[in-house]
């Protein structure tokens, strides 16, 4: 025995009758296992002293070039050394408390993560380092390098566990697959310094909270209160049995921004037990994507959470991970297309769109002022925005105090959605700014009807069970340029109280195979829930005939044209095509279409009303009375569209102002020629003058 040294206290297995925790054993067991080593180290010490072979070298050379610090011999000196023995025996003894704890971490982590009784001792050789940093600087010692910063290495945990120079991991093992233990830097020479990840030593502690790297694209989500159609008990009964087969099972959950995906998901996990973490792919940055994936895995795994994919890059989460977890959910926007992977039990669950009804309850249960409104505001509010429930808490967020605040709100949050496919226009015009036939009038009035009252009547079953696709309300708007076409689109959609977006043909259709249909689906995906009217301007454009297949092109572009028969009759909300040209439309739209709408050129008592109002709303009604004769020569002699009787009395107002005058029938006579003349007539108006000079 070094000098100095006290004896070692009797030891068995008996003594540890109190119970311990995981890591005071871990730390106990790696304390016996040192001092045994620090035995051997001292009767190597004491032996050698003296030894002639090489005496000129220093101690740990001669060591290591006799092999006298041999596993074989240490092994030996352990069985005969009596303290060794009995050091043995506590380092077994703790061994077993570790084994046996009830609130078994270290246990849970090892099963979980796949890895081997070596690696737990090595796991336990970095643990005790970081529990107590003086076992740190021993560690330099019992490798035989007084000088170096002591820390734990594979080397040394081989010595201390009993595995002599046999490796205790690999980059293929568990302990760093799962990121565990990592080494840092060393030189080629050396055994490198091995780390224990923070994280995994907080686990250990007990702490359930994300690891600080996944911070900026994890987190917990809050089971609310679940909406009664949806199927919390269906999906958990399913996922429950498969689970009791030992299936891993990936739910992909396809719905709308904002209707409650994750909030759904957060409630099949509770039900099964389990809490939610969801990860927002879009936020984690390229560099990190190896290292997150493993990190939020292995967070899922020791803690027995449920996984929730969100974000612009799910698919690709879903493809990169080789580990299959119990229960993993991804989340997609319609139309929610993804592959099917062997291996799991899948399952696709879409969200059940909310009833009016719903819509209703969630207002007052979000908003209680809604409460307060009269039932045809609230049934202006259910009815007419479709708003999803996480839409519906964010308005009511925003704290409106009245009801056109929510109108307001709720229009406001459908806006950018449609990206450049499609440009919000303005709708100032009311319904009496329209000058159209009288049947033209009452077509108008059953559209406005139907599109006020078509929420409630398609949500009868029975109705959707013989019209399963044909939800939508599609109005053909067709007629010469300038006869209002456009101008009754923004009545409607006035009327409706909703925005109207005119579709970019130039960005939605593309001379590429392919895109044309891939910015159709983006485009019809999008605007679904958008609580808004779609208008095709110039629709025969892209709503054209079917030609004979003379080659790719022609098949592509026949190929296109049947997507979009598909889109259109799929589409659930409200749509409006425009086009001066009729004969070009493809037969098969016209049949989709059940409001066709022909817009003639206005008559003479039309176009006499459109001038009269023109005038009087730019020059003021003294004006429009004074002009009453030649404005009614005008419109009896020139057959001008709404359009075009517009744009003379703008141009008529310039000039007008350019000589710093009133408004004088000479005016209008020349706006109204340069108006036509752009149009490709020309033409030069006599018009006699009754009254303009007044």
């Amino acid at each position: 025995m070094a000098a100095g040294t006290k004896p070692l206290p009797e030891f068995g297995v008996s003594q540890l009758a109190e119970p311990i925790g995981v890591l005071d054993a871990v730390l106990a067991r790696i304390r016996a296992l040192a001092a045994r080593r620090l035995l051997w180290l001292e009767n190597l010490a004491s032996t050698e002293s003296g030894a002639a072979v090489h005496a000129d070298l220093p101690v740990h050379l001669r060591v290591a070039l006799l092999d006298l610090d041999s596993p074989q011999k240490e092994a030996r000196f352990y069985q005969q050394d009596a303290r060794c023995r009995e050091l043995s025996a506590r380092a077994a003894a703790y061994g077993d408390a570790i084994a046996e704890s009830p609130d078994n971490a270290f246990r849970h982590l090892i099963e979980v993560l796949g890895a081997s009784a070596r690696e737990a001792d090595l796991l336990q050789v970095c643990l005790a380092a970081r529990l107590d940093p003086p076992i740190a600087e021993l560690y330099g010692y019992l490798e035989g390098d007084l000088a170096r910063r002591g820390y734990p290495t594979e080397v040394l945990a081989a010595r201390l566990c009993g595995y002599g120079r046999e490796s205790m991991w690999s980059p293929a093992g568990a302990l760093a697959r799962w990121q565990v233990i990592e080494a840092d830097q060393a030189d080629p020479a050396e055994s490198p310094p091995l780390r224990v990840d923070p994280y995994i030593l907080r686990f250990l502690q007990g702490s359930s909270e994300l690891d600080p790297e996944l911070l900026d694209c994890a987190s917990y989500v809050e089971p609310h209160p679940a909406l009664a159609r949806w199927p919390v008990e269906e999906a958990g009964r399913r996922i429950s049995e498969s689970l009791e087969r030992g299936l891993p099972n990936r739910i992909w959950l396809v719905g709308q921004r904002l209707s409650g995906r994750r909030t759904l998901a957060a409630c099949i996990a509770q039900n099964l037990g389990s809490a939610l973490v969801a990860v927002d792919t879009s936020r984690i940055a390229e560099p990190s994507w190896p290292r997150v994936q493993v990190r939020i895995r292995r967070h899922v795994l020791l803690h027995g959470c449920a996984l929730a994919w969100y974000g612009g890059q799910v698919l690709r989460a879903c493809a990169s991970g080789d580990v299959k977890l119990p229960l993993e959910f991804a989340v997609l926007e319609p139309p929610g297309e993804a592959p099917s992977e062997p291996g799991w039990r899948e399952e696709r669950i879409e969200m059940p769109r909310l009833l009016s009804q719903e819509r209703r309850r969630l207002w007052e249960a979000f908003l209680p002022i809604a409460g307060t409104w009269t039932p045809e505001m609230q049934r202006r509010l259910s009815e007419r925005y479709q708003l999803q429930v996480g839409e519906i808490a964010h308005v009511a967020a925003q704290l409106p105090e009245s009801f056109d605040d929510v109108q307001r709100l709720t229009r406001a949050f459908s806006r950018g959605r449609l990206d450049d496919l499609g440009h919000l226009l303005d709708c100032p015009f009311r319904r009496e700014d329209l000058r159209v036939p009288e049947r033209l009038e009452r077509i108008l009035d059953e559209f406005l009807f139907e599109a006020r009252d078509r929420i409630r009547f398609w949500e009868d079953e029975q109705v959707r069970r013989l019209f399963p696709r044909g939800t939508g309300l599609i109005g053909l708007m067709a007629g010469p340029p300038g006869t209002g076409k456009t101008m009754a689109a923004q009545v409607i959609a006035a009327e409706l109280e909703l925005d109207l977006y005119r579709i970019d043909l130039a960005a939605t259709v593309n001379k590429y195979i392919g895109e044309t249909a891939k910015n159709l689906k983006r485009l019809f995906a999008r605007a679904a829930d958008m609580n808004a009217v779609l208008l095709f301007d110039e629709a025969d454009a892209l709503f054209s005939k079917r030609t004979e297949v003379r080659d790719s092109h022609d098949r592509y572009a026949n190929a296109d044209t049947n997507y979009l028969l598909q889109l259109i009759e799929d589409y659930p909300g409200v749509a409006l095509l425009a086009t001066n040209k009729r004969q070009n439309i493809d037969e098969a739209f016209v049949r989709r279409v059940r409001y066709l709408m022909f817009f003639p050129k206005p008559d003479a008592a039309q176009r006499l009303a459109i001038w009269r109002q023109v005038v009087r709303e730019l020059a003021g009604a003294e004006r429009a009375l004074a002009l009453e004769k030649e404005l009614e020569q005008a419109a009896d002699k020139v057959e001008a569209t709404g359009a075009q009787i517009k744009n003379a009395v703008l141009a008529a107002i310039f000039l007008a102002r350019q000589a710093g005058r009133a408004l004088q029938f000479e005016d209008i006579r020349r706006g109204l020629e340069r108006e036509l003349s752009n149009q490709g007539c020309s033409v030069s108006l006599e018009l006699e003058s009754k009254g303009g000079k007044r």
